[in-house]
């Protein structure tokens, strides 16, 4: 029998064939059994889950172990090994990461507490005072609803509303229980505890190690040129993560501060709990403010309207003093995403993630619109055409730029120089 002759392009075409039919089989499978798939995916995550909060964790402790190993070099003037450094600085964040935890736990929380406990029955006295607040209404003005008047759907109103507060009192006396039954057991979650306080110390600790051996693996494994492109790519999103995530909490975390500094001295009620809820919101970009300021003006509408008018003038300064000082003195441009683009983001990745999506939205789509940015560039390039947007605008209607002086465009990812 005569042995057929050996031809490397028929072996890659035939390869490469039945790569894209294996691929094609398992998007139709996992159509085909979406559920499944999702349930699978889903349960894997459940078990990684306190290895990626570990690795959170380490991404926002990493900032901190950066500056005190600095501190330590000049403090010791170099004098002092690599490994005793980051052992040393290890310790101190975690140090730093517990006295903020201790202060959150000491004196933040139990106001919080307090607050709540005053306020609830605060909102139900007011709420047993509608139908008297109604009839009066109706009595002084001469109103002829038939709404209005009938008591039984304003009791019913009232009712409603007198049960949602108590519920949601109920609910608050039963949170921490409920925390503990998240997991299937108390050991279960002592340990994902524990795993998720001690990974950010391996990570840290060894984290150019764990670097240099991803980058060995996919150099062995994919093209020079496409890892040296996605190491550029890991760079940038890292700048532009850790510049916008880590300056938004210390931009919240000021304003939050300013504004119960500002409402106890003005004596205003539930000074701690409405400035956690203004630090805590401001984190979402454009929409935090608002999100964090109306319920704190309805609430101290409920219980004082002129101080509600004097908080709402306050906020509105406090606002504007974070927009055009804080926020750019803090942040600068970390995403480099205009107005639209940044609601857009926050918007689409909050209906996909939730309130995470709000707070990730920002930087990953930046991330997004970075890459089709350097990758049209180097598509127009390749043709022998400008990368320059402003040359695509009309000779009538030239782009309105905030600054004088524009940046050339120069690519990062798809321009990189030959390895010598």
């Amino acid at each position: 029998m005569k042995k057929l002759p050996y031809n490397r392009q028929y072996v890659t075409i035939a390869v490469y064939a039945f790569l894209v039919i294996l691929a094609s089989a398992a998007c139709i499978f996992c159509l085909l059994n979406y559920v499944n798939v999702l349930g699978f995916f889903g349960s894997i995550l459940k078990i990684l889950s306190p290895f990626i909060w570990g690795a959170c964790l380490a991404y926002l402790l990493n900032p901190i172990l950066k500056s005190a190993e600095k501190l330590l070099g000049w403090i010791s003037r170099g004098k002092l090994s690599r490994r005793s450094s980051r052992s040393i600085g290890i310790l101190l964040t975690y140090i730093c990461a517990i006295a903020i935890l201790t202060v959150l736990l000491r004196i933040i929380l139990p106001q919080l507490v307090e607050s709540l406990t005053n306020l609830i029955p605060q909102l139900i006295a007011w709420i047993n005072t509608i139908p008297t607040l109604v009839n009066d209404l109706v009595t002084r003005y001469n109103l002829d609803l038939q709404l209005l008047t009938q008591n039984d759907t304003i009791n019913a109103i009232v009712y409603q509303m007198r049960q949602t507060v108590t519920d949601f009192a109920s609910d608050l006396t039963s949170l921490i229980p409920q925390l503990f039954q998240l997991t299937s057991s108390v050991v279960g979650w002592v340990l994902n505890l524990l795993i998720i306080i001690i990974l950010p110390v391996y990570l840290l600790s060894s984290k150019e190690l764990l670097f240099a051996h991803v980058k060995k693996l996919s150099y062995a494994l994919l093209p020079r040129g496409g890892v040296d492109r996605l190491i550029v790519l890991t760079h940038t999103a890292n700048d532009i993560f850790s510049g916008f995530i880590i300056g938004k909490i210390l931009d919240s975390a000021i304003i939050g501060s300013i504004c119960f500094i500002v409402m106890a001295l003005f004596n205003w009620p539930y000074a701690m709990l409405i400035s956690v809820i203004v630090g805590i919101t401001n984190i979402i970009p454009y929409f935090g403010p608002f999100i964090g300021a109306i319920p704190s003006i309805l609430l101290l509408l409920i219980i004082d309207p002129q101080t509600a008018v004097m908080f709402t003038i306050f906020i509105c300064i406090l606002q504007q003093i974070d927009g055009n000082i804080i926020g750019p003195k803090i942040l600068g441009n970390s995403t480099g995403l205009s107005a639209f683009w940044v609601i857009f983001s926050i918007t689409l990745f909050s209906a996909l993630l939730g309130p995470i999506g709000m707070i990730i939205g920002v930087p990953t789509f930046a991330v997004i619109y970075m890459l089709v940015r350097e990758m049209a560039g180097w598509l127009l390039q390749r043709k022998g055409m400008s990368p320059e947007t402003g040359d695509y605008a009309s000779a009538q209607a030239p782009i309105i730029y905030k600054e004088e002086k524009v940046k050339t465009h120069k690519s990062r990812l798809f321009q990189l120089k030959k390895p010598k």
